[in-house]
C-alpha cells in the first residue's frame, strides 16, 4: 500500500469512527429524553468530541480530494483558506481533547459509571490524537497556543463539579489554572511530541536511504565480480 493510500486510509477510517460515535451519542442523548438533548450541548466533553469529529471528516474530504487531484507544492506561508481552518481546528480539537481527558479522570469521573461512551469521549479522544500525531505528522505549531483558549441534565446548579460557582473560591482558582497553565502545558506537551515524532521520521527516512544505498552498492560490486 502506498504511503499516500495509507494516509487516505487513516483520515477517511476515523472520520467514519468519531461520526458513527458521535451520532451513537446523540442518540442515546434523545432515548433519554428531550431535555436530555438540550443539556448534551452544556458539556465541554461534548463539545470538544464534536469539534474532533467535525476536523476528522472536514481533513479527510481535504485529503480524498487532493488525491484526486493534480497535487502541486503549497507554501506554509501561503496556505489556502481551508488548510488555515482545518490547522485552527487541528490545533484546537487535540489540545481540548487531552485537556478533558485529564480534568475527567482525575477529577470528575469518581464514582460515576464507565460507559462506552465516556470512556470512547474522555479517552480514545486523546489516544485519538497521539496516534494522530505520530502518524500523520501534520506540523504543531508552539505559537498556536493562543487558539484554544446553567443547570445540568440532574438538575443541579453546575455542569461540573470541579466547576460549581456556588464555592467562586475555588472554582475562581480552578478554570485560571486551567486556562492559563495548564492548556498551555497540554499544547506544549503536544508540540513537544510532534517534533519528537517528526525527527523519529526523519530518522527513519534516513536509515532506510543509507540501507537502500548500501544494497545498491553490493549489487553494483556484485556485477563487477561477474
Amino acid at each position: 500500500c502506498k504511503p499516500a493510500c495509507c494516509y487516505v486510509l487513516w483520515r477517511v477510517l476515523w472520520a467514519v469512527y468519531h461520526t458513527c460515535w458521535l451520532t451513537g451519542n446523540i442518540a442515546v442523548a434523545s432515548v433519554e429524553g428531550q431535555a436530555t438533548v438540550f443539556k448534551w450541548f452544556i458539556y465541554l466533553s461534548n463539545w470538544m468530541y464534536l469539534l474532533l469529529t467535525i476536523e476528522c471528516v472536514f481533513e479527510a474530504v481535504l485529503v480524498v480530494g487532493a488525491l484526486l487531484k493534480k497535487p502541486r507544492p503549497i507554501e506554509e506561508e501561503h496556505l489556502p483558506w481551508h488548510l488555515q481552518l482545518m490547522w485552527l481546528l487541528y490545533t484546537v480539537s487535540a489540545v481540548g481533547a487531552v485537556v478533558v481527558a485529564v480534568w475527567y479522570w482525575a477529577c470528575i469521573h469518581k464514582g460515576k459509571t464507565l460507559t462506552p461512551i465516556r470512556f470512547n469521549t474522555h479517552a480514545i479522544a486523546a489516544i485519538y490524537v497521539i496516534l494522530n500525531m505520530a502518524f500523520t505528522r501534520l506540523p504543531f505549531r508552539l505559537l498556536h497556543f493562543i487558539y484554544p483558549v446553567g443547570t445540568n441534565q440532574n438538575g443541579e446548579t453546575y455542569i461540573y463539579s470541579i466547576l460549581d460557582w456556588s464555592r467562586p473560591g475555588r472554582t475562581l482558582i480552578i478554570t485560571s489554572l486551567s486556562n492559563f497553565v495548564f492548556i498551555p502545558l497540554v499544547h506544549l506537551l503536544l508540540w513537544t511530541l510532534s517534533i519528537c515524532f517528526q525527527k523519529l521520521h526523519e530518522r527513519i527516512r534516513k536509515s532506510h536511504v543509507v540501507y537502500s544505498q548500501g544494497i545498491d552498492s553490493l549489487e553494483a560490486e556484485e556485477i563487477d565480480v561477474h
